[in-house]
C-alpha cells in the first residue's frame, strides 16, 4: 500500500498498515476484509463494520467460496503467525 512501510518477518513481508484479505479465485481479486499487523480483522458489509480478534470465516460474495483467517497467534508470536485456510 502506498505510504506505508513494509518489513520482513520470518521470510514474509509485513506491512505497517492494513493488509488486504482477498478471494483470489477471480481475475480481479475480491476484497473480503483487511487486517492489521497486530491481528485485528476489519470486515465491512453494506452499513455494518466488524472488528474481530482471532479467527473469522466468510464467503466470497461473488463465487461463494468459504475463507477462514486465523490471526490468534499474531500478537503472541510478534506478528508472525498469520494462517489462512481456504475451503472450496
Amino acid at each position: 500500500m502506498a505510504g506505508t512501510g513494509e518489513r520482513q518477518l520470518g521470510g514474509e513481508m509485513v506491512s505497517d498498515g492494513p493488509v488486504r484479505w482477498e478471494c483470489r479465485q477471480h481475475q480481479t481479486p475480491i476484497l473480503l476484509g483487511t487486517y492489521d499487523p497486530d491481528g485485528q480483522i476489519h470486515i465491512k458489509v453494506r452499513d455494518r463494520h466488524w472488528r474481530i480478534l482471532g479467527t473469522v470465516q466468510t464467503r466470497c460474495p461473488r463465487c461463494g467460496a468459504e475463507h477462514a483467517l486465523d490471526l490468534r497467534g499474531v500478537r503472541r508470536e510478534a506478528e508472525g503467525g498469520r494462517r489462512e485456510v481456504e475451503r472450496g
